[in-house]
């Protein structure tokens, strides 16, 4: 028994709807279904029971030229894109992480408050209004305001400053064991006196979050930001896996314990500094630049990206 091939509306819906840069394609479904009062998932539902490329039912069931919607939303075309397209979207986000878009960003471009973007490891904040968007934040009602803590945005900046220095690879690698080795730290023994400072900002000014995950990663971000310029730089690395790595100790404990050097095979720092471990994933968390290349080459590279 054979079935019928699944036909598609090839005409826009009667409430068409732009894409927010770099939105997820489940996301962009979604607000496509409640702007038109669809079922859930039942547009999802009709595109993956036809053959048709998602990227042409979606051109036109929202009026925007199929280009418009790669440029938005590159995971439509990533997997083999046009040359030129390519160097047009390096830089942007590949799909490594998502989170959730600033509710305010999102509002001001008519796109609601519910969008999920593909993001970089950096993307923390808004930097535009203040917004926590990181670690812990799973919807727009998680997010809150970081007005009161300022050296949160002042992490962000040299967080930023690090990746131009050092490259996108190397400290995305750094923050993720940073990340580790700085909520270990925190469930250990809650961390230290500028994590504790930052965390009694935002709880004074945000009381209804006080409690959250959110709250707590935001307040551990400088002090991750400075563990991964530690890290991430190779001559401080190459200190701390040396035989003699007081100095490196020292920069850590001026910079980040409070004077107190991490010592015994438990702490969580000291076992990177001895085994040296790296995290499972490899490479930049956005889309590489790719010169032009003739036949399947350029096509295995892209595929490889």
């Amino acid at each position: 028994m054979t079935t019928a091939a699944v036909r598609l509306p090839s005409r826009p819906l009667p409430r068409p709807i732009h894409p927010y840069k770099d939105e997820t394609t489940p996301s962009f479904v979604r607000r496509l279904e409640t702007a038109n009062a669809l079922q859930p998932r039942q547009l999802r539902t009709l595109l993956k029971a036809s053959r048709r490329p998602w990227l042409e039912s979606l051109a036109a069931w929202t009026d925007n030229a199929p280009a418009v919607l790669l440029l938005a939303m590159p995971q439509l075309g990533q997997h083999d894109p046009d040359p030129s397209l390519r160097q047009k979207l390096a830089g942007r986000p590949t799909r490594t992480t998502h989170t959730t878009a600033c509710q305010r960003c999102t509002l001001a471009r008519g796109a609601g408050r519910y969008v999920e973007i593909y993001s970089t490891h950096e993307h923390v904040i808004c930097p535009r209004h203040g917004l926590w968007i990181g670690d812990g934040v799973t919807g727009f009602t998680d997010q809150f305001s970081i007005r009161a803590a300022p050296e949160i945005t002042a992490a962000w900046h040299h967080h930023r400053n690090l990746i131009a220095r050092h490259g996108r690879s190397g400290v995305r690698k750094a923050f993720h064991i940073a990340c580790v080795i700085n909520w270990r730290w925190y469930d250990q023994f809650h961390h230290f006196n500028a994590t504790t400072e930052t965390y009694d900002e935002l709880a004074a000014d945000q009381p209804r979050y006080a409690n959250s995950h959110a709250v707590v990663a935001a307040s551990l971000y400088p002090a991750i930001v400075r563990v991964t310029a530690a890290i991430s730089s190779p001559h401080w690395a190459e200190i701390a896996h040396s035989r003699h790595p007081g100095r490196f100790l020292d920069r850590i404990s001026v910079e980040v314990t409070d004077g107190w050097q991490p010592r015994g095979a438990s702490d969580p720092l000291r076992h990177w500094m001895d085994t040296d471990w790296l995290p499972g994933f490899r490479g930049s968390d956005t889309i590489r630049p790719s010169a032009p290349q003739i036949g399947t080459s350029y096509q295995k590279r892209s595929e490889s990206a």
